[in-house]
């Protein structure tokens, strides 16, 4: 027995060690600081004491210094910047992974206490790789530990010792000043007051004030802990405001990103792993509910509420799919393992002798299984970094790519200065290199910059050659500082534009930025001793792609079509199908680089490539669209029809398929196209 013992806690061990390696392989993944928050997040930490007021304004700008803004952050900025200072970047990696890692084992904790380990196990698995939604260093991984020992906590309350709540207000006023999700942790304690009352509420038959009364003194613990936690909240330096900021930090916030949009919206136009395996997730918490309420007839109505809320969330943003998969593995391990044991009470052969006989003897096999799946999981992953980036988007590795800061040092090197028009992505990297010297014309908090400055000079100025000209005389630009990996439509629009503006010298790039000078406002002689002719671009690209990594190929081949050197894009896309025959984005992006072409024969090979990647899974809106204007082009009318015709079935509201299909039917109505 003693052996039998030992064999089956060794089991468990190496599953559960073999689960936190699959997790630090998702979060081992290098940063690309020119697209990321971090860099801002050490300045603040690095600039806190010297500039307060960058807790109150946007004091990182030139454009919008005095902007009132609610820096909710702080505080992890200052512990980044302290890390940073002990070990770079690579040890806030190491943090990062830590952090998760803490806050995944007490969620594996709690679904062991409801559900068994194996059971645990296997359900966690498809959990662990929704977390590559976000692996980022930034402050919301503090969230993820926090409302996860916030949730341990309740579950471990003991009801009669109602101080016991108390405790948490240390830890809240830590969170409230490290990332704008305390909330979360606010409404767990709320859901946890409401569940203890409601059943109770529910139940008893007397009269209104009795029930209110009696509910009221057998929960009152609860709501007097979450007023002192909301009051604890207030100790941030913006207190009522800061309190408040949850709710209202999307009152000011014109600038649209990918992550504060649903995984269904965002699903048609573009292709993630990541939302199939939630759908799943939600499919099977709503199921397991279900399940509960038919053969249980009782609800737990604290996971019912919890459940709810962070299902809401990742809904709407799909930034919370993380939050969300940890959740949904406690609230599911609960409910399932309640389920299981309904139904081994209540059908005759899943007696408790079968059980013995049949499976506890099994449990070497499948703990075998699980330890396998894990394994083959772990190295899909490392092929994936190389081959698809479906799950992990960035090369393996710990800290920044090492040539991250080769753009920064060119700058200094060359004595360039500002003021510089850059874009949102890059705002934070250059606000870690070259603040206070520099301030940045935009970073990536678009709450700290008014509606207008998007609406009316940001979006305007890269998609209108005539307001690029206004503002740049407004402003003043000596240099222009771009990240090239932005793929927003205004970005890619100015991109196109400035790369062949004759004002504007290109005098470097990278895997991820470009740096101009502008003609008039730079020494004649440095910009002509630096400008980058036609045969030196396509020479370093080339060089640049030979070392580059899948993602890094994908930008510069960007970069290229941007540059108008569609052959050297081209050239690009054809040199990743060698070794990669099967990858989607690389037959799309080479599909829609011909389709941009008047040849024929070129317009249908952009067809023929369309068609294997629509093969290989690549099945989206844009893909049926693009495969409409070119049969058009071609002068197949009816096959453009049902292209576009196709895309409703994807998505019924596509606005481009409609509007086609509009143009299709005024010119039957005109007589003018015949079918």
């Amino acid at each position: 027995m003693f052996k039998n013992f030992k064999i089956k806690s060794l089991f468990k061990i190496l599953i559960f060690l073999g689960l936190l390696a699959l997790i630090f392989t998702i979060f081992s993944q290098r940063i690309e600081l020119t697209s990321v928050d971090l860099g801002r997040h050490l300045a603040n930490g690095r600039e806190l004491f010297s500039h307060p007021d960058l807790l109150f304004k946007n004091t990182y700008s030139y454009t919008e210094p005095n902007s009132r803004f609610i820096n909710h952050h702080w505080l992890a900025g200052l512990i980044y910047y302290k890390l940073y200072l002990i070990g770079g970047f690579k040890i806030l990696s190491l943090f990062n992974i830590l952090t998760i890692i803490l806050a995944f084992s007490l969620v594996f904790s709690m679904a062991k206490r409801r559900a068994g380990f194996y059971l645990s196990a296997v359900l966690s698995l498809p959990f662990i790789f929704l977390l590559s939604e976000r692996v980022e260093v930034r402050p919301e991984i503090f969230s993820y530990l926090f409302i996860f020992l916030v949730w341990f906590i309740l579950e471990n309350f003991k009801h009669k010792k109602w101080h016991g709540l108390l405790y948490l207000i240390p830890l809240f006023i830590l969170w409230v000043n490290i990332h704008i999700y305390f909330f979360i942790g606010l409404a767990l304690v709320g859901f946890k007051a409401v569940a203890e009352f409601l059943p109770i509420f529910l139940e008893l038959k007397t009269n209104l004030k009795t029930r209110f009364l009696r509910v009221w003194s057998e929960s009152k613990q609860y709501f007097i802990n979450l007023g002192v936690l909301i009051l604890a909240c207030l100790l941030n330096p913006n207190t009522i405001s800061g309190l408040l900021y949850p709710f209202n930090i999307f009152h000011n916030y014109a600038y649209e990103i990918a992550e504060n949009k649903s995984v269904f919206y965002l699903g048609h136009l573009m292709f993630n792993q990541n939302f199939p395996i939630f759908k799943l997730g939600l499919f099977l918490l709503v199921l397991s509910f279900t399940a509960i309420i038919f053969f249980k007839k009782k609800i737990n109505y604290f996971d019912l509420l919890a459940g709810a809320f962070f299902s809401v969330l990742a809904l709407i943003y799909s930034r919370n799919l993380s939050i969300f998969s940890l959740a949904a593995f406690i609230i599911i391990a609960g409910n399932l393992k309640t389920i299981l044991d309904y139904l081994q009470k209540n059908i005759s052969f899943l007696d408790e002798e079968f059980l013995k006989n049949k499976l506890y003897y099994r449990v070497s096999y499948g703990a075998g299984l699980i330890f396998l799946i894990i394994i083959i999981s772990i190295f899909y992953l490392n092929y994936d970094s190389k081959n698809n980036h479906g799950f992990i988007k960035s090369s393996l590795g710990l800290g920044v790519y090492s040539d991250t800061a080769d753009s920064i040092n060119f700058f200094k090197s060359q004595g360039l200065s500002g003021p510089i028009f850059n874009n949102y992505d890059i705002g934070s990297a250059l606000i870690f290199w070259l603040y206070p010297k520099e301030q940045v014309f935009v970073d990536n908090r678009p709450e700290a910059y008014s509606d207008k400055f998007f609406t009316d000079i940001y979006k305007p100025m890269q998609l209108d050659e005539n307001k690029w000209n206004e503002f740049s005389a407004k402003y003043n630009f000596k240099t222009i500082y771009f990240s090239h990996t932005d793929s927003t439509p205004w970005a890619q629009s100015f991109l196109r534009r400035i790369l062949q503006d004759q004002n504007w010298a290109l005098i470097y790039f990278d895997d991820y930025s470009v740096i101009l000078v502008n003609k008039k406002n730079t020494d004649i002689k440095q910009w002509q001793s630096l400008v980058i002719d036609v045969w030196s671009f396509r020479k370093h690209l080339r060089e640049l792609s030979a070392k580059a990594d899948l993602r890094g190929k994908f930008h510069l081949a960007s970069l290229a079509e941007n540059a108008n050197y569609p052959d050297l894009a081209e050239e690009i896309y054809q040199d990743i199908l060698i070794d990669k025959p099967d990858n989607f984005q690389t037959l799309a992006s080479l599909a829609y680089l011909y389709s941009g072409s008047s040849n024929q024969s070129k317009l249908f090979k952009s067809l023929d490539y369309f068609n294997l990647a629509i093969s290989v899974g690549y099945k989206l809106p844009g893909i049926y669209n693009q495969m409409g204007l070119v049969n058009w082009q071609l002068g197949r009318y009816g096959q453009a029809e049902s292209f576009w015709q196709k895309t409703l079935k994807i998505s019924s509201h596509d606005a481009s398929a409609l509007y086609y299909l509009e143009q299709v039917r005024q010119l039957k109505l005109q007589g003018s196209l015949i079918n």
